[in-house]
């Protein structure tokens, strides 16, 4: 059977096209055509000593490209700008090593974010992104930091004693050691030598010295972690285990494109809900129809904003019952939610007809929150002969409590509205809008942890990240037919 020509040393007798490199389908086409269509003229770029600045473009399209394909590290994007063939397209042939790329990303922290935007409002004169319906929600992404870096503030101090220490040591053992060399050879040393191992352990003191400056600067106390690497970063729980990591944040369209992107060092949500809405507002100019989280996102003064900016918002109180979620372990016995409030007389009732009155304030003050209240409880030994005791209360002989602060109007009109048919369907599409967007980032985009270390550096990172997810979005929609890239004016 015959073979092909096989010739590894071919000469062409004219040069190859470099267009004819990739088909003519190919994602990265419409990819680069989008970038083409950005603004990029505030990009600042650091020029090679007796060569001109590579082009912005050029490297726009090398880093987003990389970040849509899951290559994020410098030193890998210039590998594939050697290899790749949709790399060396879209790079033009050029080859900027990984220290450019690296300073690009880094000094063009504010232009990549107003790409962020530009590529929302291309999207939106597509059609897409149209802001009826949002979902927030956050996910914990592990830092750039080992476990064994992070320790509490009071060890880090006992560290710092011990290397202070050690350091005196061995400038009290140089200095008696010179000594007995002078009485034995004479004073042949210059004087000014420093002594074996303490520069190292001097290192280590203005290592840990700087450590505890940013530890009191982020209000970080005693029992706090915090890490040598990465001061910013937080230990947090995901699953049955604590990592080192940062809160990584996202507001998704009912069409997958993220609007809203950030990234907060506190493990909790609660303080990131007004943050969502307000970053929307200023991407965009515009505010969601309807907005969906999770309990984390709730609170009463979340609730209070989201009325007070006239949003339609559905996000549950935690341990709610009637929202189709996990059941906590108490979820059998009676909700505040089963009592009716009287206003009037500033009393409950319960489902039996008892009365619950004012006894006592309650403040709940939590690292992130602080809750001021009025609790409500019926008379002693009432709940012990009552036949629904064990549907109401685990403690008959004392009663059954309830607590109400200034937001639990708030709370109530917000539970009534998400136990109606139209909120348990909305609030049903949470998860299957967030969700698959998170997973597309971490697993398409191998984003299951930050390559940067600091808080600032990580949410440039994460925000490079939403760009080249939405541009995929763009890419696939716009291959598909479905939509159509605007006119150039």
């Amino acid at each position: 059977m015959p073979l092909r020509p096989y010739n590894q040393d071919q000469i062409f007798l004219l040069p190859p096209s470099l267009n004819e490199w990739i088909r003519e389908d190919h994602p990265a086409r419409v990819f680069s055509e989008i970038i083409d269509r950005i603004d990029t003229t505030t990009f600042r770029q650091e020029k090679e000593e007796g060569r001109p600045a590579y082009d912005p473009k050029m490297m726009i399209k090398a880093l987003l490209w990389g970040y849509a394909t899951g290559i994020r590290s410098s030193r890998k994007i210039e590998e594939r700008l050697e290899q790749d063939i949709a790399f060396m397209w879209l790079g033009g042939l050029e080859k900027p090593d990984f220290r450019t790329l690296c300073l690009f990303r880094t000094n063009n922290k504010e232009a990549l974010e107003k790409i962020f935007t530009d590529v929302i409002v291309m999207a939106q004169s597509m059609g897409l992104a149209t802001l009826g319906l949002v979902a927030i929600d956050g996910s914990k992404v592990r830092a750039n930091s080992g476990i064994d870096t992070f320790k509490k503030v009071e060890d880090w101090e006992h560290t710092l004693s011990g290397a202070r220490k050690e350091a005196q040591r061995i400038m009290t053992e140089a200095e008696a050691a010179d000594k007995e060399d002078d009485k034995a050879y004479g004073e042949v040393s210059r004087g000014d030598e420093l002594p074996k191992g303490i520069e190292k352990i001097r290192d280590r003191i203005e290592k840990i010295e700087a450590l505890m400056k940013k530890a009191r600067e982020l209000g970080k106390e005693g029992k706090a972690r915090v890490s040598l690497t990465d001061a910013e970063a937080s230990f947090m729980h995901r699953g049955n285990t604590s990592i080192p990591a940062y809160n990584a944040q996202i507001a998704v369209t009912d069409d997958h494109l993220i609007v809203y992107a950030d990234v907060t060092a506190e493990p909790v949500d609660v303080n990131q809900t007004k943050e969502a809405v307000e970053g929307i507002r200023q991407n965009i100019n515009r505010t969601p129809g309807i907005l969906l989280a999770d309990t984390g996102y709730s609170g009463g003064e979340n609730l209070r904003y989201l009325e007070d900016n006239c949003i339609d918002a559905y996000i549950p109180e935690s341990g709610e019952r009637h929202i189709g979620d996990k059941r906590s372990a108490r979820a059998h016995l009676f909700g505040k939610e089963d009592f009716i409030y009287h206003e009037n007389r500033d009393k409950y009732t319960c489902t039996q007809g008892e009365v619950l009155t004012p006894v006592a304030k309650s403040q709940s003050k939590g690292k992130y929150s602080l809750r001021i209240g009025t609790i409500y409880r019926t008379k002693r030994g009432v709940c012990a002969e009552c036949a629904r005791k064990y549907d109401c209360t685990t403690n008959p002989t004392k009663g059954r409590s309830v607590t109400r602060d200034g937001y639990e109007p708030y709370r109530e009109r917000m539970r009534a509205k998400i136990i109606t048919p139209e909120g348990k369907s909305l609030y049903g599409k949470r998860k299957c809008l967030v969700e698959p967007v998170f997973g597309q980032i971490k697993t398409r985009g191998g984003f299951n942890q930050f390559l940067l270390r600091g808080l600032q550096k990580v949410k440039l990172e994460w925000k490079i990240a939403a760009i080249a997810h939405n541009l995929l979005k763009m890419t696939a929609a716009i291959m598909r037919k479905e939509r159509y890239l605007p006119a150039l004016g």
